[in-house]
């Protein structure tokens, strides 16, 4: 009899975690004090929290039952702790998977919105970049007419009558 009133209770023990979060030792305190901005909790402390209330919230009424099963009927209370502990820990494993779930969505969805963000950026340096290209095609264009209109000049200025056949016969007329 003794036997599963221990074993009840190192279930019970065994199932149960803390509801207080650990205490940190006095060198985290001596730190803490010569910083002079609050430390706020990292994400990874307060995910372990939001898991140890999920986890833990659901099942303190059927502990509170279940310890008064146990002073009623012991060996009643001993399959039914091992039972809870069973689910419990079930339960645990899902409210893990949950939280990992929405850490996959949340970031899934802050790199959809990147991604989002960087193809309007690239499409907007591309248009950028033919916007460009177009304009340095038409400044070529109308360099190229130019040079070939200012060495038509200059050849006409330099070698006025030699190139022009036509020209020279109205030369020769004005003479």
């Amino acid at each position: 009899m003794d036997s599963p009133n221990s074993s009840l209770d190192q279930e019970k023990q065994g199932d149960q975690q803390p509801s207080e979060l650990p205490i940190p030792n006095d060198k985290d305190n001596t730190l803490e004090s010569s910083d002079p901005v609050p430390s706020l909790p990292s994400p990874s402390q307060h995910e372990e929290e939001t898991r140890h209330t999920l986890a833990t919230e659901p099942f303190q009424p059927i502990l509170k039952v279940l310890a008064e099963l146990e002073r009623d009927d012991p060996k009643f209370a001993f399959p039914a702790a091992r039972l809870i502990g069973l689910y419990r820990r079930l339960w645990e494993s899902c409210v893990s998977k949950h939280i990992d779930g929405q850490k996959l969505q949340h970031s899934n969805q802050s790199l959809k919105e990147a991604n989002i963000h960087l193809r309007k950026e690239r499409d907007g340096l591309r248009l950028h970049h033919e916007k460009q290209v177009a304009r340095l095609r038409f400044f070529e264009l109308a360099f190229e007419s130019s040079r070939e209109r200012v060495i038509s000049l200059l050849d006409d200025w330099n070698y006025p009558f030699s190139p022009n056949l036509a020209g020279l016969a109205d030369v020769t007329r004005e003479a």
